[in-house]
């Protein structure tokens, strides 16, 4: 999401609603009030958190203050009910624990903004397609960032995964609708019922259904919610996000992973 503002700095006490229903306020905040805005925003957004890694985030300053960097969220899928609504928690709250939960190192530097992790490939159904088909693997090769809707992978093993997608297809991909582009896309009145992919991270698979890997841009389509890029800024986007408990803990430099119905929390 891109925002351009003009606007001021204040440092105030903030007011937060709670799970227990009594209001929590957190003082001396440091934050925004843009008042010549513009980006992709709809009638629905009011504005944006800074939730990143970085000394004015939220996060930062909440744990200065009491003495966790640390939080959770659970997205809920791209096409889920409109009345629905996912969860950001902090502090204890905030633990992702239990069965199912996988972890992998935050590769990121103290203070730096983006959560860079590291992946090291993507399975098709039992078919793994490395990151990297020749190169050494690089460490933090990738960002996950709530704020991005697909995912952006390096264009030659995106093109790979399309590939091995098509062949463990029972569909024909989309060939004659201008409006799709280059994207792989498929004709259905719901989703798709597979290929199921797993996203491995190191020391962590992070299993992905359909919901989280293709999305339905007009009735009857649905698209792979990933695509190619070769600028070299390569991220793990929200779609693939939605339906994972996923909890970011700054002092121990872990991000986890636990497959939730968001929808439901």
């Amino acid at each position: 999401m891109e925002l351009i503002t003009n606007g001021v700095l204040a440092r105030e006490a903030v007011t937060f609603s709670s799970t227990s229903g009594e209001p929590v306020v957190v003082g001396d905040i440091l934050f925004g009030c843009g008042h010549s805005n513009s980006g992709n925003f709809n009638e629905n957004d009011m504005g944006i958190i800074g939730l990143g890694g970085g000394p004015l985030s939220l996060v930062s300053q909440i744990g200065d203050l009491y003495g966790s960097k640390r939080f959770s969220q659970c997205l809920i899928p791209f096409h889920a009910d409109p009345h629905t609504s996912g969860t950001i928690s902090f502090g204890d709250d905030s633990d992702v624990s239990g069965e199912g939960v996988a972890t992998t190192p935050l590769v990121s530097e103290e203070g730096q903004t983006p959560y860079l992790v590291t992946l090291e490939g993507i399975s098709v159904g039992d078919t793994f397609v490395p990151f990297n088909s020749s190169e050494m693997l690089s460490k933090g090769n990738i960002m996950i960032d709530s704020g991005t809707p697909a995912t952006y992978l390096p264009q030659e093993f995106y093109d790979r995964l399309v590939e091995e997608l098509k062949v463990q297809s029972s569909l024909l991909p989309i060939d004659d609708d201008p409006d799709l582009g280059t994207q792989l896309c498929y004709r259905s009145e719901t989703n798709l019922e597979g290929p199921i992919l797993t996203a491995h991270f190191e020391g962590a698979d992070v299993q992905l259904m359909p919901i989280q890997t293709f999305i339905p841009p007009k009735d009857g389509v649905f698209c792979f919610a990933m695509a190619g890029t070769t600028d070299g800024d390569y991220i793990f986007g929200n779609f693939a996000q939605s339906n994972v408990l996923i909890g970011f803990d700054l002092d121990r430099r872990t991000v986890s992973f636990k497959p939730t119905d968001c929808t439901n929390q």
